[in-house]
């Protein structure tokens, strides 16, 4: 996998900044404090983000967004960033790559769970999953299809909106009405894979 070779690569990177300023990469979690293990993760931290700098001032962009793309790290400390410095640089085609991904992931588990809800029972219409309430609903949450339905439905909207709020700050409108033409078919619940065709940028 990309993403795994990216991370390892970074881990790597790491390691090498570790040994060249005398610091141990490694320690035993048996024979340490709770205190010390807590500074050594502080401190692998911003040894990482001085390798990421790193890697931004090289333009290693597709391997900072594949280490983002593996999950490696929190959004705050390392996607949050990238997305930053993306919009800053005008960098959008790399800003696509970073953010569609998990979009286009969770809209298709949207899709797929609204397809076995609908199999599973066809008179929980749309209405009820836009208007969903647990108080209210609780009597078909027994249905895993809508309880996932719910989910990525939820998911997909924060991360749409998330993306939109980037987008504004671009001058990316034609494509700023795209997504939001899309956040509008997730949120009617209307979405379909069809609707993604335009979400698959790579750099």
């Amino acid at each position: 996998m990309i993403r795994e070779m990216s991370y390892t690569k970074l881990n790597k990177e790491i390691e090498k900044y570790y040994k060249q300023n005398n610091m141990s990469f490694y320690y035993n979690a048996l024979t340490t404090t709770k205190e010390e293990q807590e500074l050594h993760l502080k401190r692998y931290d911003e040894i990482r983000d001085v390798v990421v700098k790193k890697w931004i001032a090289e333009k290693k962009y597709k391997e900072l967004i594949s280490c983002a793309h593996g999950g490696w790290f929190s959004y705050e400390e390392f996607t949050k960033p990238l997305e930053e410095y993306f919009i800053k640089e005008n960098l959008v085609s790399c800003l696509k790559f970073l953010c569609e991904r998990e979009i286009r992931f969770k809209i298709e588990s949207t899709i797929s769970s609204l397809k076995d809800l609908e199999e599973d029972n066809p008179k929980i219409t749309k209405d009820i999953i836009i208007n969903y309430n647990k108080d209210l609903y609780c009597d078909v949450s027994k249905y895993h299809s809508f309880e996932s339905s719910i989910k990525y439905r939820r998911k997909s909207l924060d991360l749409l909106d998330k993306y939109i709020f980037n987008l504004k700050k671009t001058k990316e409108k034609e494509y700023l009405k795209t997504i939001e033409n899309i956040r509008e078919k997730v949120y009617n619940v209307s979405i379909k894979k069809t609707d993604l065709k335009d979400i698959k940028n790579k750099i």
